[in-house]
């Protein structure tokens, strides 16, 4: 059962500019953009995210939460559950995506209730962890996906849509941030609404585990929530996005190599390619900076599948990992990424002008993957191949955050 409350959230003080302070999720943020925000506002919300200094200084982040705290740059609201909207440009279309903002308690991840969908690693979480041992706070939450099939909170959205929000803010990439506190009133309808529900981590894997092991080590049932966004299978402002891979010129993949495990058809190259998984079609795209070639799955590949559904033998990622890495180079994607050989990519803008650089060879275009089949697949307890999804829109940093030692 679902266990979810209302907190008492931190906030910048009214004075603060905070179009100059918000920032993007830690896990997203370039080099380049890190040192941008840190030079926008002394007080920008990245000082405690990253912190200013790499590697990162843990102690150097907790003093800064604890200076801003006390001299009244962040203060604190009561304990309330939040709405949280956004307001976007897509391909030149307006869209809107909503979320409730709350702490929800933890589970052993994909024992119950709340579902993991992509593979975890080491680093990551011992980052999140130490952050956690140093802060005792929870500065970004995660994002999960609920089903509501009955519009529930997509009504109370709409209601308090009408009422005078208590952030209203926008952002440098034109996005529109928007936050309400719910009426005390409706907090218990909540409770009940989302004890029945199963949570899918959209983004925050890695975060979610570190909170799991914070609590194993505190072992006090303040720390066994975690900081959480929670949004509607069937909000049509959640997008999925596929992730590609731009190969480094030392990687060298032959059509012949691929002509062993797929089928290969030649395509022209243009902003419109067919970018959606299809179960009963399955394929991925090689661009070998000249041409590009649509690859479908011999029997040879399929012949090898054992363990797993059949549609997970044939997502985009797993065609890739399985008939690629493993089956042609003899290697998994973990072993290339920490040579630095691949850099990933959500834009076919960007693949282009990569390959164009010298450094680069070619690149593995890979069609996206609907929710419907993510939150099905994770159902069933299978997780996708990493960097299998990229979920838009991310909620913005620093807007409000949770400190676990002020909760109660």
């Amino acid at each position: 059962m679902l266990e979810v409350l209302p907190f008492s959230g931190f906030r910048y003080n009214d004075n603060i500019p905070l179009e100059k302070v918000l920032c993007l999720p830690y896990d997203i943020i370039s080099e380049e953009e890190r040192m941008k925000f840190l030079e926008s506002h002394p007080y920008n919300f990245v000082r405690l995210t990253l912190g200013e200094k790499i590697p990162i200084d843990y102690k150097e982040i907790n003093k800064s939460l604890t200076d801003w705290i006390n001299n009244k740059i962040l203060i604190k609201e009561e304990k309330s559950f939040y709405i949280y909207k956004q307001k976007f440009s897509w391909y030149e279309r307006k869209e809107v995506s909503w979320g409730l903002l709350c702490i929800i308690k933890i589970q052993p991840l994909g024992e119950e209730d709340i579902l993991p969908h992509e593979q975890t690693f080491f680093a990551p979480k011992m980052d999140r962890l130490e952050v956690l041992r140093h802060c005792n706070a929870n500065f970004e939450p995660i994002w999960g996906i609920y089903e509501d099939k009955e519009g529930y909170m997509a009504n109370l959205c709409r209601k308090l849509d009408e009422k005078r929000a208590l952030l209203h803010v926008k952002t440098w990439d034109k996005r529109e941030h928007i936050l309400w506190k719910i009426p005390s009133s409706l907090e218990n309808n909540i409770k009940e609404f989302f004890k029945t529900k199963k949570i899918l981590i959209a983004d925050g894997h890695h975060r979610y585990e570190a909170s799991w092991s914070y609590y194993q080590e505190k072992k006090e049932s303040k720390f066994s929530y975690v900081f959480i966004l929670l949004t509607d299978l069937y909000d049509p402002g959640v997008k999925v996005l596929p992730t590609h891979r731009v190969l480094k010129k030392n990687i060298n993949i032959s059509l012949w190599d691929l002509e062993e495990f797929f089928e290969i058809i030649e395509e022209e190259f243009h902003e419109n390619l067919e970018l959606l998984f299809n179960p009963s079609n399955p394929f991925i795209y090689y661009y070998d900076g000249k041409k590009l070639y649509k690859l479908f799955p011999k029997i040879k590949y399929l012949s090898s599948k054992n363990e797993k559904s059949n549609i997970w033998w044939v997502l985009p990622t797993t065609i890739l990992q399985k008939g690629v890495w493993e089956n042609i180079l003899k290697k998994k994607e973990g072993e290339l990424q920490e040579k630095n050989l691949i850099r990933f990519s959500h834009d076919l803008k960007e693949v282009k002008e990569l390959i164009k650089n010298e450094d680069f060879r070619s690149a593995f275009i890979l069609p996206a993957i609907p929710l419907e089949i993510i939150y099905t697949l994770a159902i069933k307890g299978e997780r996708l191949p990493q960097k299998s999804t990229y979920f838009y829109p991310k909620p913005i940093s620093g807007l409000i955050f949770w400190k676990i030692d002020d909760e109660k």
